[in-house]
């Protein structure tokens, strides 16, 4: 079975909803498994263009005449496939770029969604030495174009001006942002090894000289199939100190600034024969990547890699007044399903795509609620902390922002903010009994103050009770101007200011747990 060695590459576009690329794979469980895209040749270079994969193959006749000894004029072609929003290939492989890459071979691509730029790897017969040669008998040589869609036609637009018809460069993988394009090649004199990775950034849209990235990625063997991610970490395939045939394996490197990291090697894909070419769709669910592995149907083959992501919750429990966190608290989730503590923090696996309501419940203690998302959150750690205080029978709390129109007792809208605090609260503690006490200034008489005050409490109390907290929970009393803050009783001049510090509205704890 032939099995010709080319420079490929898959793009990795940017994750979104996900956490950054150097701990892409934390919190991570993958399953792969085999595709319907495979020939009984080498298909490789699965890359998302758009809403399609596309990857390089055999057509079925080149196949067939592969079989009977014919190698002449056997070319690697694009093919596309639709996929849907999380990118599971959903229909049938088609033909692509045809009228562009007749009599080469073609692939792999990489697609920039915000130049809308197709970055295309082609054999480079432009070097005599190959021209007239059997293909797979010669050194083979490769270049990048630049395409576009222009009137719904892919069409070249520029070639890459480091192409060199005496060595390859290949494997394009553009940012995101569309301004640095990694490539592989086997540039003589400037590389570390048999083939390096390579950087050129675009500047007012010139392509800068070539930028070896030095030699915590690139070894004196051959590092090719790079893929940028997120801005911060490139993918790569490396065959250090083994068969370059037959043991390319895929690692990482982070990226900060202008300096990387130290490489990390990606043990969940890795077997003993080549893994390459990862690609992953931009929803960070599924992804694409090419394998020699045993069980195959072919040299190289497609497989496809699912990604089960995990939320984990850190939930902590504060003391308001102490500041200091509660060890083992006890919580309870909306779903019923309870955590683990590790002294004062607890954890617990979180539902994807799913909120739930984390309520405290300590006795002697306004208990309170949170609701914990991982609706559009990364896969990893979500932090959050809960506030409780110890409080007893009879404290009180003034609510503040209760207003009313001069001589009324209708809620006012900015008042029910307010006093939705005071039923999150209630609800928090289902066993407490409250009283709602509404205060008057010492202005207007004792008789008229005592009855404004009363109807004002009674049309909150009512506002509470109509949303959701039982009428045996919660009494309303008027105390007028009975129980004044400050000096400004009757007779005592005092400005609007200090009297409004009389004008205020109390809760106070009847009963805490039946007590």
């Amino acid at each position: 079975m032939i099995r010709i060695v080319l420079f490929m590459l898959a793009v990795f576009p940017m994750v979104s909803n996900a956490q950054s690329g150097c701990n892409f794979f934390d919190f991570r469980k993958l399953e792969i498994e085999k595709t319907n895209l495979n020939t009984t040749q080498s298909d490789f270079g699965p890359a998302f263009v758009e809403d399609e994969l596309w990857f390089s193959a055999f057509t079925d006749e080149e196949i067939r005449r592969l079989a009977k000894g014919d190698n002449k004029d056997i070319f690697y072609n694009l093919y596309n496939v639709k996929t849907d929003e999380e990118g599971n290939v959903t229909g049938s492989k088609n033909v692509q770029f045809e009228a562009i890459s007749a009599g080469f071979h073609a692939g792999p691509v990489s697609y920039c969604k915000k130049t809308q730029e197709l970055f295309v790897t082609l054999s480079n017969f432009d070097n005599p030495e190959i021209k007239n040669n059997v293909y797979q008998k010669a050194e083979i040589r490769l270049k990048i174009i630049i395409t576009k869609k222009i009137n719904g036609v892919w069409t070249v637009t520029e070639e890459f001006p480091y192409n060199n018809p005496t060595y390859s460069v290949g494997h394009p993988s553009i940012s995101i942002t569309g301004d640095t394009l990694f490539f592989a090649s086997n540039k003589p004199t400037s590389g570390f090894g048999q083939s390096d990775i390579y950087m050129s950034i675009r500047k007012d849209g010139k392509w800068g000289d070539p930028i070896n990235l030095g030699d915590k990625v690139n070894s004196a063997y051959d590092e090719m199939f790079p893929f940028f991610f997120d801005g911060s970490v490139l993918f790569y395939s490396t065959n250090k100190g083994k068969n370059k045939k037959d043991d390319f394996n895929l690692e990482y490197i982070c990226k900060t600034g202008d300096s990387f990291g130290n490489p990390k090697s990606l043990d969940q894909f890795n077997t003993k024969k080549d893994d390459f070419g990862l690609v992953i769709h931009p929803k960070g669910k599924v992804g694409y990547f090419v394998s020699r592995r045993n069980g195959g149907i072919g040299d190289d083959d497609i497989y496809k890699v699912t990604f089960k992501g995990e939320h984990n919750l850190g939930l902590v429990v504060m003391d308001r007044k102490s500041m200091q966190a509660l060890q083992k608290p006890k919580v309870k989730f909306s779903d019923n399903i309870s955590g683990a503590f590790s002294g004062f923090l607890l954890t617990r696996l979180l539902p994807e795509n799913s909120t739930l309501i984390v309520t405290s419940e300590l006795e002697g203690y306004q208990n309170s609620s949170k609701n914990i998302t991982t609706v559009g959150k990364p896969y990893g750690i979500i932090k959050d902390t809960i506030w409780v205080e110890k409080v007893e029978v009879g404290q009180k709390f003034v609510l503040e922002n209760i207003f009313y129109d001069y001589d009324k007792w209708d809620i006012l809208p900015e008042s029910e903010v307010e006093l939705n605090k005071l039923i999150a609260v209630m609800k928090d503690n289902p066993s407490w009994k409250v009283e709602l006490g509404s205060h008057t200034d010492a202005r207007g008489s004792d008789s008229y103050n005592e009855v404004l005050s009363q109807k004002r409490s009674d049309s909150a109390v009512a506002f509470i009770i109509n949303n959701g907290i039982s009428k045996d929970r919660i009494i309303a009393k008027g105390y007028g101007e009975s129980q004044l803050i400050n000096h400004c009783k009757n007779g005592v001049e005092c400005p609007d200011e200090v009297h409004r510090q009389n004008r205020r509205t109390e809760f106070k704890i009847l009963e805490m747990d039946g007590k």
